[in-house]
């Protein structure tokens, strides 16, 4: 029973680093809002290198896993890399549904239409919500047209149409959840539109990569059946 016991501190031994009482609970409640961690987010760097630490990562993967059946992972290599929290392959976890958010497809639209625009085309200074929408509407006009029916088709708020405005008001919303996923990090805060690219965006492109790549076709499917 000793052994047991002495096995146990042992796996969870993130618990005695005197850095843990300070900060285990902003990190735990950070993973568990679905945000990244990394080198430059959040703006509390105590957090990465308390994850970054890999007798604490070992520990803490260890934790996620016996007690919320989630995977705590680590992506990137070197100066880019990330930790997040995900479900395990039986696709369960033992935090409450109610507690768990989701990215909304729209979001995940705009998000590859976001991805093409900056890594696939070029447009590398792209680093706006207003510069994105800006190009949407200049040079990307039957993207615009399509990605507004995708939106609308996929949206939970069903409508036959909508205005520019509440098309604009989707795609701000949008970036605004991919800073609360920290994937992106904003220059300002309560503006809300110039950003930094954080290196966890790479989990959208990784997740749908071959989406990205062919979304003119999807672009021409549905132009075509309008």
């Amino acid at each position: 029973m000793a052994d047991d016991t002495s096995e146990k501190i042992e796996m969870y031994s993130f618990l005695q680093n005197k850095r843990a009482k300070s900060i285990f609970a902003k990190l735990d409640y950070t993973l568990r809002n679905g945000k990244h961690i990394q080198r430059e987010y959040p703006k509390n760097a105590n957090l990465y290198r308390f994850l970054n630490d890999s007798d604490n990562y070992e520990s803490l993967k260890a934790y996620y896993s016996d007690f919320f059946n989630l995977n705590l992972i680590k992506e990137g290599s070197d100066f880019n890399n990330y930790y997040y929290l995900n479900l395990n392959e039986d696709g369960r976890s033992n935090v409450p549904s109610d507690n768990r958010d989701y990215l909304r497809s729209e979001y995940i639209i705009i998000g590859m239409l976001f991805l093409k625009m900056f890594k696939l085309d070029g447009n590398i200074e792209l680093d706006s919500v207003s510069e994105f929408t800006t190009l949407l509407y200049e040079e990307y006009e039957e993207q615009k047209n399509a990605l507004r029916k995708l939106i609308n088709d996929n949206s939970s708020d069903k409508s036959t149409d909508f205005g520019d405005q509440r098309f604009e008001n989707i795609i701000a919303k949008s970036f605004e959840k991919f800073g609360d996923l920290g994937w992106l990090m904003w220059d300002k805060e309560d503006e809300k539109n110039k950003f930094k690219i954080m290196p966890s965006f790479e989990r959208l492109r990784i997740i749908y990569q071959p989406q990205i790549e062919t979304i003119d076709d999807l672009i021409n499917e549905v132009k075509d059946a309008e």
